[in-house]
């Protein structure tokens, strides 16, 4: 038996025992993994890491072959800006508090916790079933293959770890991936013996079409593959090639109406305790913005690679390319440093592009989505039943133009366990990312919220304050409605006060919520 036929008949054994128990009448194929591979859609997925809205217009081959190809999601959300939280949201389809990986680092969140909470039923596995086969490029979850300084008797086998239905696994065990450098790689089991020379988004490149063209029985003329490609970039410390280094030098970070805000005192959390940008500051923001762009030219040229090699091989037309972010940025808006973990748009709502077959060119897509959406839609893409206990839906109806809608009204968004909120030594980078240990305090703007077609109500946890955002006429946030607490809310009209009374309620459903239950 061969490694490809013990993980579909290791996955189909799962599927007959319940695990992939299917929401109505929609019931799992007899065939299983033995149905017939060939015609059926590819799907390749790109996740940048820390990639936001601003930045994603430097990638124009991206913008040309998937965004203008195929539809815009222009309302596409993140529940966390947080790497690891969002990661487990796009591969199981569940909103933090039903997958339970609730930040970067274990126990509470990081590779460990999503090994034991639900990486044998996420995404992978359900394709599989069906028979599927899957490539996984990249960056996995946070801590893969294990937290820092575990020294556990399973460290060894832990290296040569791969998670269960990926036919085909590169990613990082050693090294200093987020550097795009020395990079020590798990390759199918096998880990090298060195580091890797050379710039590791184009060691991805290099293999991603290598996939297309067959590598380890990838080969997408046959049908039925996904690949997901999981780049580093343009995370800090925003690596790129030397060759870039000259590029770009007259760019500047966007001035938008929310950069170094001039009044923050309906803010509240840290936000409104931040002083004016300096001009030191700003340099340091353009400095980086422009670090970010060269960072993330190699992944731009790798969508454009991969889809010439589908031209070329005459599957482009069978293949479903997209395009997303783990989490947006923060560079100076509401005055706030370099960061994200927050819930201002800049950090939450993410670019989405879709294209393939049925997918009108040029479409824009206004509705709510979120990446609890994206399994869904890649089961419905491929179809594969989608699992009962999925928060998510298909956003594939929206693509295609089939329907403007979806039967959900709202959106959870909310702040996982994060890094110490405190200043690194350059002003620029992220926060240290460590493990919070301390009781949480309101100083780190710990919050739930939720978001509609029009508001955004955000409920701090640690001091009882919200904020609430009118984003039809205020899109950059610069307005709390709730600035005086009780007293703004008993200054609205019966109908807004409505309003505020059901985001409420709503807020609190979704906090409980599962499958079903979260479509509200």
């Amino acid at each position: 038996m061969t490694r490809r036929d013990r993980l579909i008949a290791g996955v189909a054994a799962v599927a007959l025992a319940g695990v992939l128990a299917v929401a109505g009448a929609v019931q799992l194929s007899s065939s299983g993994g033995e149905r017939e591979a060939a015609g059926r859609p590819n799907v390749v997925v790109f996740v940048a890491d820390d990639l936001d809205k601003k930045l994603a217009r430097w990638m124009p081959n991206t913008q040309r072959l998937i965004a203008d190809a195929g539809a815009t999601f222009d309302r596409y959300y993140v529940e966390q800006s947080t790497c690891c939280t969002s990661r487990a949201s796009i591969l199981s389809g569940q909103y933090t508090h039903n997958h339970g990986v609730r930040g970067n680092h274990y126990p509470a969140g990081g590779f460990f916790r999503w090994r034991g909470a639900g990486e044998d039923r996420a995404l992978p596995t359900w394709l599989a079933a069906e028979g599927y086969d899957n490539a996984l490029l990249g960056k996995y979850l946070n801590e893969y293959p294990f937290p820092g300084g575990y020294d556990g008797p399973d460290k060894a086998s832990l290296r040569t770890y791969v998670p269960p239905a990926w036919e085909s696994w590169f990613s990082p065990v050693g090294g200093k991936p987020y550097q795009q450098a020395d990079t020590v790689m798990n390759t199918n089991g096998e880990v090298d013996d060195e580091p890797r020379a050379g710039y590791l988004d184009s060691l991805m490149g290099e293999r991603v079409a290598q996939l297309v063209d067959g590598l380890d029985g990838m080969d997408f003329r046959e049908g039925g593959k996904l690949v997901y490609y999981a780049s580093y970039s343009p995370h800090s410390p925003y690596a790129h090639p030397d060759r870039y280094d000259n590029d770009f030098t007259d760019v500047r970070y966007p001035r938008v109406p929310s950069f170094d805000e001039a009044d923050v005192s309906d803010k509240w959390g840290t936000v409104r305790t931040r002083k004016r940008l300096s001009a030191a500051k700003m340099a340091q923001v353009d400095a980086a913005f422009r670090d970010r762009i060269r960072s993330v030219q190699v992944l731009d040229q790798t969508v454009q690679e991969v889809v010439k090699r589908l031209r070329e091989q005459g599957t482009l037309d069978n293949t479903y390319l997209l395009f997303t972010s783990d989490n947006g940025y923060n560079m100076g808006e509401h005055r706030l440093d370099i960061a994200k973990y927050n819930q201002f748009e800049e950090t939450v709502s993410v670019p989405l592009w879709v294209r393939g077959p049925g997918i009108p060119r040029g479409r824009h897509v206004d509705e709510l989505a979120g990446n609890i959406d994206l399994a869904p839609t890649i089961a419905a893409m491929t179809g594969t039943p989608i699992p009962a206990r999925v928060d998510g839906l298909s956003l594939l109806p929206l693509a295609r133009g089939r329907v403007d809608r979806l039967p959900r009204r709202h959106l959870l968004l909310s702040r996982g366990l994060i890094p110490l909120e405190k200043q690194t030594l350059t002003g620029v980078d992220e926060y240290p990312e460590t493990v919070v240990e301390s009781p949480r305090r309101a100083m780190l703007s710990d919050f739930n919220a939720v978001v509609s077609r029009r508001w955004k109500l955000v409920d701090y946890i640690n001091n009882h304050h919200e904020e609430l955002y009118d984003l039809r006429s205020d899109p950059y946030e610069l307005d709390n409605l709730l600035a005086r607490g009780g007293a703004s809310l008993r200054a609205m009209g019966p109908e807004r006060q409505r309003t505020v009374r059901e985001l409420r309620r709503t807020l609190r459903a979704l906090l409980a919520c599962s499958g079903k239950e979260c479509r509200l």
